[in-house]
């Protein structure tokens, strides 16, 4: 069984504005390389997506960084896509760092790191 979780914060997660249908709110998702560690509660007013949108691009090139172009393995990078859309954007760790810290959610803040990927599972930690 799958754990479902309550969202209650239904405020944007990048400007912080109520979202109070959902006409107004993008759910998004986004995960280290592993579907199985996403965090599916995102959500975005239209505003923010479509800044979003513009920072990530309109190509999603599989197997390299959205944002910068450079190759990155599958397990070593954040991956971003709509709830509901098979495709999204790979993003490189520098640039997947940059899109999470925008999220007013992602607390503490991130680095590069300390950004945990997929691919770093099972290596061992300090």
């Amino acid at each position: 069984m799958v754990p479902q979780m309550t969202v209650f914060d239904v405020r944007c997660d990048r400007c912080g504005v109520e979202l109070t249908t959902p006409t107004e709110a993008v759910r998004f998702l986004y995960h280290p390389g592993d579907l199985l560690l996403k965090d599916d509660s995102g959500l975005l007013c239209r505003s923010c997506w479509r800044a979003a949108l513009a920072w990530l691009g309109v190509e999603q090139p599989e197997g390299a960084c959205a944002r910068c172009g450079v190759a990155v393995e599958h397990a070593c990078s954040i991956h971003v896509q709509r709830t509901g859309d098979d495709t999204g954007w790979q993003l490189c760790p520098e640039h997947g760092v940059a899109f999470l810290n925008q999220l007013r959610t992602v607390e503490p803040k991130l680095t590069v790191e300390t950004l945990s990927l997929a691919g770093d599972w099972g290596r061992s930690q300090p």
